[in-house]
């Protein structure tokens, strides 16, 4: 039987590395794995990594990168890769695609744009909303990150396409390299502080920290924000707590280590297509308290402890609940392997890779997700 061909948009390679690219990198080098493995279905289609011109691609097993050397940036992906695409059904990692083309998969991880217009500028606004509406009609099949963002995606932004919930992973993250050393660069200490990670955009909602601490009397730990160096972040007239330490851009590497070393994780964000701090934390023991918005109860389940965002006296008595109960911390990490068992970039890739044979390759046996799940590191 002649292979039917797939062909992945890697126009994520050339792109300022975000959660999108983040989320894309992975899938691709887990699909790779799979394909690498997979005996029964893997000759059944002929897939391809098309990339622009002077593009690296990661190492392949499985995959065929191709480079496509004609134009760049979106008139790339409209005109070039449409035209290399043309006959076989492509596969998309965020919601860009070529508005003419019908046999794709495009992804879409959440309605943000949608929800809080306020974290992005009006041209990206009215690029995002159009895009969406001219693919929306056209494509075979959506793929998106939790049930939460399906619903979101649905009402919001009026897809009636099929949508497939994947997941998100946390192999990437898992600590390595010397801690003692990353400690004393950020000027920290093993156990003594609690992490977050966020920025100036209204939705990360980390001012309300700040705000929290000023509630909570001799608070024990230092709170380090990474990823964050701007004080704008904490609307309140007062000055930021001495406590609080921003930590500014922390590479991948460093930031396991962080997680690994934080007595908690706060994760006070009010919309979240997913969530993945939460389980890269959770991949490095840390436990995590989250808010009670978006995706967050969804991927954390009882893995996490809550807090109403919108209430910093909520945050502030979680913080004296945690502060005079050690064995708190003890019960929640219990329960992360549960977590980390589902969400797995490889499981990811198995939703993904049954998606590609539903829609472009003959009728097979759907390869399932619990097993091909990586345990845990110790």
């Amino acid at each position: 039987m002649n292979s039917t061909r797939v062909v992945l948009n890697g126009r994520f390679l050339d792109q300022p590395a975000t959660g999108v690219q983040r989320y894309a990198k992975e899938t691709l080098l887990a699909l790779d794995r799979l394909i690498s493995t997979d005996t029964r279905s893997g000759q059944s289609l002929r897939v391809q990594l098309a990339v622009p011109r002077g593009v690296t691609a990661p190492p392949l097993a499985a995959i065929e990168v191709v480079e496509l050397p004609a134009l760049s940036g979106h008139l790339w992906e409209q005109i070039t890769l449409a035209r290399f695409a043309s006959g076989a059904y492509l596969v998309g990692f965020s919601y860009s695609g070529p508005i003419f083309k019908r046999q794709q998969l495009v992804t879409i991880h959440d309605a943000t744009v949608a929800a809080v217009p306020a974290c992005f500028s009006a041209r990206y606004r009215y690029f995002f909303h159009l895009l969406v509406w001219l693919l929306r009609s056209r494509v075979d099949t959506v793929m998106t990150v939790s049930e939460f963002s399906r619903t979101e995606i649905m009402s919001r932004l009026g897809v009636r396409s099929r949508i497939v919930v994947g997941r998100e992973g946390w192999e990437h993250s898992v600590a390595t390299g010397d801690a003692q050393s990353v400690l004393r660069k950020y000027g920290l200490e093993s156990g003594h502080y609690v992490l977050s990670v966020g920025s100036i955009k209204p939705n990360k909602n980390i001012g309300i920290i700040a705000d929290a601490l000023r509630q909570v009397a001799d608070f024990p730990w230092t709170v380090a924000i990474a990823g964050a160096k701007d004080p704008r972040i904490f609307s309140s007239n007062e000055s930021v707590p001495d406590s609080v330490r921003m930590l500014g851009f922390v590479a991948d590497e460093d930031l396991g280590l962080l997680y690994q070393h934080a007595a908690w994780f706060v994760f006070p964000s009010l919309y979240e297509g997913f969530g993945l701090p939460a389980i890269e934390a959770m991949a490095n023991g840390c436990p995590v308290l989250a808010a009670q918005a978006g995706s967050l109860p969804e991927v954390c389940g009882d893995a996490a402890l809550y807090f109403d965002p919108m209430d910093s006296r909520s945050l502030a008595d979680l913080f004296r609940r945690v502060i005079a109960d050690p064995s708190l911390r003890t019960r929640a990490i219990e329960r992360h392997q549960e977590r980390l068992d589902h969400y797995t970039w490889t499981a990811n890739a198995v939703i993904l890779w049954n998606e590609m044979l539903h829609c472009a390759g003959p009728a097979r046996a759907a390869i399932a997700v619990a097993a091909t799940s990586p345990a845990r590191p110790s």
